[in-house]
């Protein structure tokens, strides 16, 4: 495996741990805390990466699986705002979060080098690689956790 994606996958599961690392013994009033009129509480912020996961899950495995598939845009608002009321608690979205992310390192640690290569083509951002999406999970993860970070100095 390239440096580059060793990097990029030690990256992903570090992302675990920083991210639990962030809401432990926060309270529930701070997870529900918005920083600013119209931003996302950290409670509603951790559910995005829920659902971006679940997206990322379901292109990597089509990318593997099957030959240049269409990988379909998703409305990241839209899915906050009807889904988001489902996990009440920031702590089952974080379960669920961590399942799907564990799910994902394990299939990235099975890749054969050339599987790195597969691509699919997505609705607005036309060819992409796993080795692409990859990175762009390490770059989301990284907006995402500062995201948080900000929600939760707020006082």
């Amino acid at each position: 495996m390239s440096d580059d994606r060793l990097t990029a996958l030690e990256h992903v599961r570090a992302t675990a741990r920083d991210l639990v690392s962030l809401v432990s013994g926060v309270n529930d009033e701070q997870l529900e805390r918005r920083p600013a009129e119209g931003e996302w509480s950290a409670r509603e912020v951790i559910g995005h990466l829920a659902d971006a996961e679940l997206a990322y899950a379901m292109r990597l495995r089509l990318m593997v699986a099957q030959d240049r598939p269409r990988l379909t845009w998703y409305d990241e608002e839209a899915w906050v705002e009807r889904f988001g009321p489902l996990d009440e608690d920031a702590r089952v979205s974080l379960a669920r979060w961590r399942a799907l992310r564990d799910a994902n390192v394990r299939l990235f640690e099975s890749l054969a080098d050339e599987e790195w290569l597969r691509a699919g083509i997505h609705d607005t951002d036309g060819m992409l690689t796993v080795e692409i999406i990859a990175k762009r999970m390490v770059a989301h993860d990284r907006t995402h956790l500062d995201q948080i970070r900000t929600a939760l100095s707020r006082r």
